[in-house]
């Protein structure tokens, strides 16, 4: 991910790209386009790329899970957490269905897209993960996030097959991964651990 950009620039980017994306095809699209619908110099997007405005949008939806946090009910399990949060994303990315999906055409089939599209799951999960209240540092939360990552992944792809409005395949992928996670691997993986913000209420 490129680090020249500001926060600012990368919002005006994920908007002007999912813009873009709803309208022509994604191959189309160029960091020309991208700044005229922005209403920006091109000079503001120095050092970006399409890959880079496909961050910009991933990145957007992963901000939106973290949105009224305290409407969690802090008695739920960590998987019916961790099922809430990625589901906050889906809804997220559902208004924008038709370019989210344009902007995925192809990435199937190459490998180094389908390579990025990994890294972005796990970057979504490791936040999931950070606001549920589990480590995502360390061997142990590196290996969360990755496995995470392949779940949201596979959610995704579900997602792509519902119909506009319907969750039904989504939350039925994520659920469905989410408990064989908790049966594999249990403690190990924080599913039975309480959220630190529960603990840390609970001592006080």
């Amino acid at each position: 991910m490129s680090t020249t950009l500001d926060s600012a620039v990368r919002r005006d980017l994920a908007r002007a790209a999912l813009t873009l994306a709803s309208s022509m095809p994604w191959r189309e699209v160029t960091l020309l386009k991208l700044a005229d619908t922005a209403a920006r110099p091109i000079s503001d997007f120095y050092g970006a790329s399409l890959g880079e405005a496909v961050d910009c949008v991933e990145e957007a939806f992963d901000r939106a899970i973290g949105d009224n946090l305290e409407a969690l009910d802090p008695a739920q399990s960590v998987r019916d957490r961790l099922f809430e949060l990625i589901m906050r994303r889906f809804e997220a990315m559902e208004p924008h269905r038709a370019a989210v999906v344009a902007m995925e055409v192809g990435a199937d089939r190459d490998p180094t897209l389908m390579a990025a599209a990994h890294q972005r799951h796990v970057r979504c999960a490791r936040w999931v993960l950070a606001l549920s209240g589990l480590e995502a540092d360390g061997m142990t939360g590196q290996a969360r996030a990755q496995g995470l990552g392949v779940i949201i992944g596979q959610a995704r792809m579900a997602w792509r097959g519902d119909d506009a409005g319907d969750f039904n395949k989504t939350m039925a992928s994520l659920d469905k991964n989410l408990r064989r996670a908790e049966e594999m691997f249990g403690r190990w993986a924080g599913f039975e651990a309480r959220p630190k913000s529960d603990e840390a209420s609970s001592v006080s």
